[in-house]
């Protein structure tokens, strides 16, 4: 562990390129198993009945932190986002998505109080108009942008990326450094989700970027940094990009629209 209480283990964190999913419908929905994990997509652009319906399945106190919020438009992606969750987990856990219970972790990661599947984990990204959502038997976290153009990108870079990734992300033309910024940036927000330490100090994780590979080379100071963390890149629609960690490699990955 060196100064600034990283690891500098070299765990693994990616070996596989930006893929192309083939999304299946709800119908089509397989179990759960050990080292499989389902990444769900979901529009937050519903129509005013289902919206209706889904805010009835929301918590008190999440309908209550809705109302606070300025704009209808992120009224409705807030009830969008967190219903169609919870409509998600009531898949695996056979419950109604009202009865859903939800649990923190010290930084805030959320996790899931049920009995029938107590080693469901879990995690949420929205972007725009888009959700994705990474459900396993494992530790997970997963990051989905949309592709833009950034005004303060090179402050960004700056300030949440290594010397060594400014170095790399610097030398790119202007196009392909905007490409590689939000690959850095997803990974590097994923990694840190998964690890249950939040995404307060993006400079925690170390990306280098190796045969349009990537490796993890310094991590938080938790438990799980000597492991090998997997990350997985797709785009889940177009114009956006999008990055799993994965705490043990998966035997698979499925991919499913709500």
């Amino acid at each position: 562990m060196d100064e600034e209480g990283k690891v500098n283990d070299r765990s693994n964190l990616i070996a596989t390129p930006v893929s192309y999913p083939q999304w299946k419908t709800e119908a089509d929905l397989t179990s759960l198993i050990h080292g499989a994990v389902h990444i769900w997509r979901a529009s937050t652009c519903q129509s005013s009945q289902i919206l209706d319906q889904l805010l009835q399945t929301l918590s008190s106190d999440e309908q209550d932190r809705i109302k606070r919020l300025q704009s209808n438009q992120h009224r409705y992606r807030a009830i969008a986002s967190r219903g169609i969750l919870r409509s998600i987990l009531a898949h695996y856990l056979t419950c109604n998505p009202k009865t859903v219970q939800f649990q923190y972790g010290i930084h805030g990661k959320p996790g899931v109080n049920h009995s029938s599947l107590p080693s469901l984990e879990f995690n949420l990204s929205h972007s725009e108009d888009l959700i994705v959502c990474a459900i396993a038997l494992q530790s997970v976290g997963i990051d989905v942008e949309f592709l833009r153009e950034v005004p303060y990108r090179d402050q960004l870079i700056k300030r949440y990326f290594s010397l060594q990734e400014q170095s790399m992300l610097n030398a790119l033309p202007a196009e392909a450094k905007n490409q590689a910024f939000f690959e850095y940036w997803t990974g590097k927000e994923a990694m840190l989700k998964a690890t249950g330490l939040g995404i307060f100090d993006l400079k925690k994780v170390e990306l280098n970027s190796i045969a349009k590979s990537v490796q993890l080379s310094s991590s938080p100071g938790c438990d799980q940094s000597s492991a090998a963390w997997h990350l997985y890149s797709f785009e889940p629609s177009s114009n956006y990009f999008a990055s799993i960690a994965i705490a043990m490699p998966p035997m698979q990955l499925k991919y499913w629209q709500w």
